[in-house]
């Protein structure tokens, strides 16, 4: 493992996972990704910014940035064969001192049930350990059981509750903490 402080980087061509490529967004999949940020209960789960087209075509610009800063690194999760967006991947709030880093996922409907969330997750953490992360944590809000089994069929560990925790909307909720450190 590197010596220096982790960074949140991603190679050009992205990560390969078996039939999974997680790679930076690109403005050809803001359109794909869209429906994530316009749906309620996606948004929910995955603790995103109720986002436009607009907003979410923009942010792909302030990418580079928020990456080198260690505070979001999304990555479009895309079919190897067919190119198609099933969903995303993301670390995030990279802490470079203690060497830790959240991840957060999300799979459309139409490609659930065949392990992709789990792949996303496993592989966000794997890439992470690869850069120098020492511990990789996953928040789940409370009650979200499919999430929960994401997480423990990745290989993460369930720590306990975490009260009061922030939302995008300024809202607070409790969350379920998770945890994968290397080697596990």
């Amino acid at each position: 493992m590197p010596d220096q402080a982790p960074r949140l980087s991603v190679p050009p061509q992205g990560i390969r996972a078996g039939d999974l490529i997680l790679r930076l967004p690109v403005l050809d999949d803001v359109d794909a990704l869209l429906p994530a940020f316009g749906d309620p209960e996606l948004r929910e789960a995955g603790n995103l910014p109720a986002f436009g087209r607009t907003e979410l075509a923009a942010s792909l610009g302030e990418l580079p940035a928020l990456a080198e800063s260690g505070r979001l690194l999304p990555l479009a999760a895309v079919e190897a064969a067919s190119g198609e967006v099933i969903g995303a991947g993301i670390l995030h709030h990279l802490d470079a001192e203690r060497k830790i880093v959240e991840i957060g996922y999300f799979v459309f409907p139409a490609a659930r049930g065949r392990g992709a969330a789990t792949t996303i997750a496993r592989t966000l953490a794997e890439h992470a350990f690869s850069v120098g992360v020492e511990r990789v944590a996953a928040y789940v809000n409370v009650g979200n059981r499919a999430s929960e089994r994401v997480l423990e069929r990745a290989g993460f560990t369930r720590e306990g509750v975490i009260r009061s925790m922030p939302k995008p909307d300024g809202r607070r909720v409790d969350k379920t903490l998770f945890s994968l450190l290397p080697g596990e």
